[in-house]
């Protein structure tokens, strides 16, 4: 007599049985929040990089994209214009229209809908769809978009921003990625990589790829063109390829800034002025709470003495000297650069400058690969890439960061605080400073607002 196990083994050998077929390596879906001046733009860039993918087996390439009339009528890369939302799979000379199936019952075959895509429950459903109807074993996440750093993808049609935190509180754990990037401005941040770290029970992505500055997308068509299953044509870029059925979200990432430090490279031979500031990170999204750790215990050994005037310093500008900054003279100053020059500072006590020493062996374990252009001088590839917030020490500036708050902060209609870098190891109104937030709050809200300028008090 059979065994339950060699019968299911002849009847899988029987001729015409239904083998289920291997789950593809990747699946790629593209959140495109382009309802706004990104519609046009977000066309051009898909058009190359489902060139460079070439029809590849082991990738598949979905788009969800939310467009605008004020701003494209192109037809080219879709087959026809028109305004609101849609589903679409990728090839490389077509594209096909998808119904959006129980995740998406409003984005039928036949009918256009109008999506807020400032909504992270939207991005949600992406994922929940793309996961469902095209599995792999590895799913990837762009989101392509506007942002600011303290929001993303806005939406002209609903007048509203999403607020970072919200997509970690709208999704779960089921809803968990590989690989994220972010085709956003000033994305690069420590706070932001902490929201969306992977732990049990919650949403949250193993590699995190984004751009620190303001400027124009990566060379993502580079990178699509060095992978390559075994034995799916030629590619317009010299090896070496990476096969899609053995490539790793860090082997994907590192990929991605490889190419995107070669893309730049050629292109300050033709517009020097429009990326000789450009940067880009890839991060371990699984050691970022480490990161957090070690920049919380830098809190605390701050909050001890008089240091305030002294660390800002670091940051400049000042005869001390001046971090990185991606922002001009903005909050957004590179973690690595910034304690480097505090653990070199002779001004700062011996407790404070080994507690910076401590972050940046945290910064050099979390970076996986990162480029910087000429113009972000002493820029250091594979250390320097993510930043942290820290206004001027100037009084009014604290008034400017109501949304930096691990408490709720509602506005156009959408709660854009709740960020959990900010909540997590700290009590509030212990009188204690346990972690950066606290920090900052005790630095700057006495200054601004004895009311507390977030609505917290440490």
């Amino acid at each position: 007599m059979l065994t339950i196990l060699s019968a299911l083994s002849v009847l899988l050998q029987a001729p015409g049985a239904a083998v289920p077929a291997p789950a593809r390596p990747w699946t790629i879906l593209v959140y495109g929040g382009a309802d706004n001046n990104a519609d046009g733009p977000i066309l051009e860039f898909l058009e190359q990089v489902r060139k460079a993918i070439d029809d590849d087996p082991g990738i598949a390439l979905l788009l969800l994209l939310d467009r605008s009339e004020k701003f494209s009528d192109d037809a080219s890369l879709l087959g026809e214009d028109f305004t609101g939302a849609r589903l679409y799979r990728l090839r490389k000379d077509s594209a096909e229209r998808l119904a959006g199936g129980a995740e998406f019952p409003e984005l039928t075959l036949g009918e256009d809908a109008e999506l807020d895509t400032a909504d992270a429950d939207n991005v949600r459903r992406f994922i929940a769809w793309g996961k469902a109807h095209y599995p792999a074993q590895r799913t990837g996440l762009m989101i392509y978009s506007h942002a600011s750093g303290g929001t993303m993808c806005p939406d002209e049609e609903s007048g509203r921003d999403m607020g970072i935190p919200e997509l970690s509180q709208r999704s779960s754990e089921k809803e968990s990625l590989d690989f994220l990037a972010l085709e956003l401005c000033n994305m690069g941040g420590i706070e932001i990589s902490y929201q969306w770290r992977p732990e049990p029970g919650r949403f949250g992505a193993d590699v995190l790829l984004a751009i620190p500055n303001a400027g124009p997308p990566l060379d993502w068509d580079r990178a699509f063109a060095r992978i390559r299953s075994k034995g799916h044509g030629e590619s317009p870029l010299a090896g070496p390829y990476l096969d899609p059925a053995t490539m790793t979200a860090v082997d994907f990432g590192r990929l991605v800034i490889e190419e995107g430090r070669r893309g730049r490279e050629l292109a300050m031979g033709q517009r020097p002025e429009r990326v000789r500031h450009e940067a880009a990170g890839c991060y371990d999204l699984r050691k970022a709470k480490d990161v957090k750790q070690a920049v919380d215990a830098l809190a605390v050994a701050l909050a001890t003495g008089d240091w305030k005037d002294v660390f800002c310093e670091m940051r400049g500008p000042g005869p001390i000297g001046a971090a990185l900054n991606y922002d001009g003279d903005g909050p957004f100053v590179d973690l690595y650069d910034l304690c480097r020059r505090a653990a070199d500072c002779d001004a700062l006590e011996d407790a404070v400058r080994a507690r910076c020493r401590d972050v940046l062996a945290a910064v050099d374990a979390f970076m996986l690969a990162s480029f910087g252009m000429p113009g972000l001088a002493g820029f250091e590839d594979g250390k320097n890439g993510v930043f942290i917030v820290l206004p001027l020490n100037e009084k009014g500036r604290w008034r400017n960061f109501k949304w930096y708050t691990p408490l709720a902060h509602e506005e156009g209609g959408k709660d854009l605080g709740h960020w959990s870098f900010l909540a997590d190891g700290a009590t509030p109104a212990n009188g204690k400073v346990e972690n950066w937030f606290e920090l900052l709050d005790s630095w700057f809200d006495a200054a601004d607002d004895a009311g507390g300028i977030n609505g917290y008090r440490y």
